[in-house]
Parts: structure tokens; C-alpha cells; sequence
């Protein structure tokens, strides 16, 4: 089947029934430790954060990443600096030791991007630094349901769950430093219901052609909005939990496979754009298919050529420069280029061979231009 659009915000059916489950560490490919499930992934960050307790604050973070990862360091009274990817979006080893030498951070977040795995050539460098008591946090959004290696040296894994299927909400926190205290128990209903109405009607849009799509668009902003504006640590409420421990992870896996290989081959016959990673791994399952435009410009008309045929590709992400005051300035020419450069296809588990064939044909079309 294929849809009338493909990628942009989840839907739900609103006939689905969901029985809460028990999930255990083991059903995130995480080890034994103290799991804490919150409302968002910032939630969960905060979470570690306060866990940590550090009377020295100082954290390295990926300079590629999203605000909502820097800002519960910021607002937590850290000092931040950023270490630099290469355009493989593995660290730059060589100028992120001399940025751990000029600034010992206390922590350091690092992550692997869309599902593939960017941190082992790091593995050493990062025991050597939680050998000398710096707190490790690895964020598994982007490889939550991939089967690459996670990060033994980590301290702290946190997670956010609404980039791989239609959720209201969703944080995970693990820490492996003993268990979290002062849990969050209170749920915001209110930013669960705006959520879960929003992911109605957008079923009800897609497989029911019920609704106009201006008023779909509105109440996915607005639920955004409020999760965007959300205060302090929620936790996860009960239909999300219930959701959660529903996900056929199987076939997510599986499909998310397919389409990544089959629409990757056609991609890398391209000559405007490049896939950020030509070749899937066995282990790897894709958040998207991230590729960089060849020239600057193109991304914009890029995007805007498949927004005009209804795939919708997001920036996954802007950049976070200017805004809350946080800055890039420091950032390397490579990282500010992947900034300007990538774009992300969707390929995940609503779709199929014949949506992945589609847009195959629409990129082709693009490139011939």
C-alpha cells in the first residue's frame, strides 16, 4: 500500500487497545541498573543530572545534536563546550582529547546517529576518561532498537521514544551509579490527551480521509508546543507505558531494514545528494535515511521538491546556534557544513517497497533537473 504522504508526525488508531506490561532493561538492549521511565528525553536528562549531583560542572557535548540536549545542562548551572564530528559523524578523537585536556569536563554525553554505530572507535579514549571519574551518558535515542554495542563505559543512558512510532510521550533514564532518587510519579494528562488527539486525527486523516489537514497540522503543533514548554520532570503517563510495551520491535526492526536497503540503492546512483551512510550494516535498524545535499542551496529546494510531492523529509537538526543563547561559534567548518547540508528520509516501519520506491523516483526526478 502506498500512502497519499509518508513521513512527518505518527499516527495511532483510535480503536487500538493496549494492556500495560512490565518493561525491563533487557527490552532496550541496556544493562542492569535502575531504569526510570519520564514524560519526555529531556525529562529524563534532568533526571541523570540531578542524580549526578556534581559540585563541578562542566560538560562536553556533541556539537551536533538538538537543543533540548544542551539546555538541562545550561539551565542546571554547567559550563558547556562542544566536540566536533567528522562528516562520517564520528568524533574527531585528535581535537576532542585536547578539548577534554584544555576543559576536564566532569561529564560528557555522546551518541550514535541514526542508528548506526559512530562511538566504538572511541571506546578506549572514553575508558580511559571513566577510569579518571568523569560521568559518561550515552544517549540511545537514535540506536534504541538497533543491535550495535552500547556504550560499556557509560554511567547513564537516557533515551527519547517519539522519533520510532506513534507515541503520546516518551523518556527512558538508566543509571548504572545506583538507583534515581525522587522518581517523578506525577503524569501531565493534559499534554498526553492534547497528544494522543493529535495522533487520532491524524490516522483518521491518512487511513479514514476524514478531516481537513490544516486542522491535523494545528493540533500536532499545539501538542508540540505544550511538550516543548513542559517545566520540570514528568513521568511517563499510562497510555504511553501501555504503547511502549506493545511495540512489535520485530517487525519495526525488519521493516525499517527493507526500506532503509532498498531505497539506499538507488540513492547512492545520485549525483546531488549522498547517503551519509552508503552501506547498512546487519546489526544497524535506521532512524532515517540521512543524506547531504552536494551543494548548500539544494537542501532547501530539496526538501521543498518532496514537500511538493507529500514526502515530507525533516532537518534532523537545525542548527542550535543563536538560539536560548546557546552558541556554534567554536564549532568546526565540518560540523557548521553538516549543519547546512543534511536531511533525513523517512523509512520507518508505516511504510513500504512501494513508498520506498516512490520517493526513489521522486529524488531520481530531482537529480535530473
Amino acid at each position: 500500500m502506498k500512502y497519499s504522504e509518508i513521513g512527518s508526525n505518527f499516527w495511532l488508531d483510535p480503536e487500538t487497545k493496549f494492556v500495560v506490561g512490565e518493561l525491563g532493561n533487557e527490552d532496550f538492549g541496556l544493562p542492569e541498573g535502575d531504569m526510570a521511565f519520564t514524560s519526555t528525553g529531556r525529562g529524563a536528562i534532568l533526571l541523570a543530572i540531578a542524580h549526578m549531583d556534581q559540585q563541578r560542572k562542566v560538560a562536553l557535548l556533541p556539537s551536533f545534536t538538538c537543543s533540548s540536549v544542551i539546555l538541562p545542562f545550561v539551565e542546571n548551572g554547567y559550563q558547556v563546550d562542544y566536540y566536533d564530528i567528522e562528516k562520517d559523524l564520528t568524533i574527531s578523537k585528535e581535537r576532542f582529547l585536547e578539548k577534554v585536556e584544555r576543559m576536564r569536563p566532569s561529564v560528557i554525553l555522546v551518541q550514535n546517529y541514526y542508528g548506526f554505530d559512530t562511538l566504538t572507535p572511541m571506546k578506549e579514549a572514553f575508558g580511559n576518561l571513566h577510569k579518571q571519574g568523569v560521568v559518561i551518558i550515552e544517549d540511545v535515542t537514535h540506536s534504541l532498537y538497533s543491535g550495535i554495542p552500547r556504550l560499556t563505559e557509560a554511567d547513564y543512558y537516557v533515551t527519547s521514544l517519539r522519533k520510532w512510532f506513534g507515541i503520546p510521550e516518551g523518556g527512558m533514564a538508566l543509571s548504572l551509579k545506583g538507583p534515581f532518587r525522587n522518581k517523578p510519579t506525577d503524569t501531565d494528562g493534559e499534554l498526553e490527551r492534547a497528544k494522543l488527539d493529535a495522533l487520532y486525527g491524524k490516522y483518521r486523516y491518512i487511513m479514514e480521509g476524514i478531516g481537513e489537514k490544516p486542522e491535523v497540522l494545528g493540533k500536532c503543533r499545539d501538542a508540540e508546543t505544550m511538550l516543548e514548554n513542559q517545566g520540570g520532570i514528568h513521568a511517563l503517563g499510562d497510555c504511553s507505558k501501555a504503547i511502549l510495551g506493545n511495540v512489535a520491535v520485530a517487525a519495526l526492526q525488519k521493516q525499517r531494514r527493507e526500506n532503509y536497503g532498498l531505497l539506499v540503492q538507488k540513492v547512492n546512483a545520485l549525483r546531488s545528494i549522498a547517503a551519509v551512510f552508503p552501506a547498512l550494516p546487519e546489526d544497524v535498524v535506521p532512524l532515517f535515511l540521512p543524506v547531504f545535499t552536494v551543494a548548500e542551496s539544494d537542501r532547501k529546494l530539496l526538501q521543498s521538491y518532496l514537500s511538493a510531492r507529500s514526502v515530507y523529509a525533516p532537518i534532523l537538526w537545525p542548527s542550535f546556534d543563536g538560539e536560548k543563547g546557546l552558541s556554534l561559534g567554536n564549532a568546526s567548518p565540518t560540523v557548521k557544513w553538516i549543519y547546512k547540508h543534511i536531511l533525513c528520509i523517512p523509512v520507518d516501519q508505516r511504510y513500504g517497497r512501494e513508498d520506498m520506491a516512490y520517493i526513489a523516483d521522486v529524488l531520481a526526478d530531482f537529480d535530473d533537473q
